[in-house]
């Protein structure tokens, strides 16, 4: 195997030869850009590449950036100290396979990224990382890179920010990370600042001790404290107060905390993966978001692509989501899936299980086109109201008009136009309670106050 080391320090090129320079590797040294790029000249192939960030005429990203060009075959992996930790994260973006800190502390680590000669063993985790969370790999590019990116990070002791829209699946990358590092066996637990009063946020991450407030009776745990060992997701993060970010920084930075009417510290050890469907740098110019803990927080940012940005990978969600529900419809007609790829989806994926739950109820066998209705027709007004059917105040105020203008009025026609405004209407009220019950019919009926069969007339209406 050719392997090419490339730092300034003497010292790390004897380190390879001595550990490294047997039979079955050959060593190649560059100390610096020159030497590299004379290599590079030399037409030698190299299997996997040690890359130093930080070297006397060039920087290690640039080299990388090469490397990655002209042998995108060779694997790399960058060399770096601690301090240079935010180079190391965007060389794993630009295609590193991995980072490596200095001073090397595993020897035995480090041997095995040599050793290994191709993906399969980590392709298999990632998969089964995936399962498990239920994160459905995709045909997109960016939900490729993404799944790359979150898989590379998941090992390293790293606070991870994840952005996205609403309904684009957030939690589910943060589980999937939390799967990928191996903490399966370790709880997974999440706070949504977006969903908690101020006034029991405290409480709620980092617990409280007996008596310190009224209703307090015994001592209770925070999120913090459960999530020893594990994950914490911090979900909806920019709706968290400014005093809440105050108490977040100071976990963050001591990796300690109080509980509620505490004296003694209590060691925080959790894994911090924050989420957000908001812009934190706009937050931060208002004044809204603390540029301290977003600094904090967004050592690694990923972001979650709309899945308008994404339709081909529609198909396979469908697939998954149609195999989860409990429901005989496994089937789907092209022609809806058409349908579905021709839409905006502003509520992403949450709004694509809604759409495909109320579908299934809807269809006899297999889903096709027409039972595939989305929210208001898929028509959404400039003001947020939903023009849903004839009878709304504009077409009334129409109505009136025309009968003062025309000579000729149909007050049967109006008639008729107001009937068919009514199986609209509860159309559409049926077609909230089946999304809302997963498509179950008798829930959906209990919840109108309707029998089952009642239910059904109107759904053959």
């Amino acid at each position: 195997m050719n392997i090419l080391v490339v730092d300034d320090d003497r010292d790390i090129g004897d380190f390879f030869i001595y550990l490294l320079g047997t039979e079955h590797h050959a060593i190649h040294i560059a100390r610096n850009g020159k030497e590299f790029h004379q290599l590079m000249l030399s037409w030698e192939k190299f299997d996997i590449a040690f890359i130093d960030i930080k070297l006397p005429d060039t920087n290690g990203l640039r080299l990388l950036k090469e490397i990655r060009l002209q042998q995108p075959g060779c694997r790399c992996i960058v060399m770096t100290g601690y301090s240079t930790i935010e180079s190391a994260v965007e060389a794993i973006k630009l295609g590193a396979e991995d980072y490596i800190e200095k001073p090397f502390e595993n020897i035995a680590l480090l041997e095995e990224k040599v050793n290994r000669k191709d993906n399969v063993e980590h392709t298999n985790a990632v998969e089964q990382a995936a399962k498990k969370s239920g994160m459905i790999i995709g045909e997109s590019k960016a939900m490729q890179e993404l799944l790359r990116l979150a898989s590379r990070f998941a090992t390293k002791p790293l606070t991870i920010l994840i952005d996205g829209e609403t309904g684009s699946g957030k939690e589910v990358v943060a589980r999937f990370i939390h799967e990928a590092a191996g903490e399966k066996e370790r709880p997974f637990l999440g706070i949504n600042f977006g969903a908690l009063p101020e006034n029991v946020i405290e409480s709620e991450l980092f617990g409280h001790e007996a008596g310190a407030f009224t209703g307090a009776q015994k001592i209770r745990k925070g999120f913090f404290e459960m999530a020893k060992g594990g994950t914490l997701l911090l979900d909806e993060i920019g709706e968290a107060s400014l005093a809440t970010q105050v108490k977040l920084l100071r976990v963050l930075e001591s990796k300690e905390f109080f509980r509620v009417g505490g004296e003694r510290s209590v060691k925080s050890s959790a894994r911090i993966i924050a989420a957000t469907n908001r812009s934190l740098h706009e937050s931060v110019e208002t004044g809204k978001f603390r540029e301290d803990l977003l600094y904090r927080l967004e050592v690694v940012r990923l972001t979650v692509p709309p899945l308008r940005e994404r339709k081909e990978d529609i198909p396979r969600l469908v697939e998954a989501m149609l195999q989860k529900e409990e429901t005989e419809i496994k089937r789907i007609s092209n022609e809806a899936l058409e349908k579905l790829q021709n839409y905006l989806w502003p509520g992403n994926i949450r709004e694509l299980a809604n759409v495909l739950a109320r579908a299934c109820a809807h269809a006899e066998d297999q889903i096709g086109a027409e039972h595939i209705l989305f929210h208001g027709n898929g028509k959404i007004l400039a003001d947020g109201a939903e023009e849903s059917g004839p009878i709304s105040n504009k077409w009334l105020t129409g109505q009136k008009n025309q009968l003062g203008e025309e000579d000729y009025f149909s007050l049967d026609k109006m008639v008729d136009d107001l009937r068919s405004a009514e199986k609209i209407a509860v159309q559409q009220v049926i077609d909230h309670a089946l999304m809302i019950t997963r498509g179950n019919r008798q829930k959906a009926a209990e919840r109108l106050g309707v029998n089952t069969r009642k239910l059904r007339y109107w759904l053959n209406e």
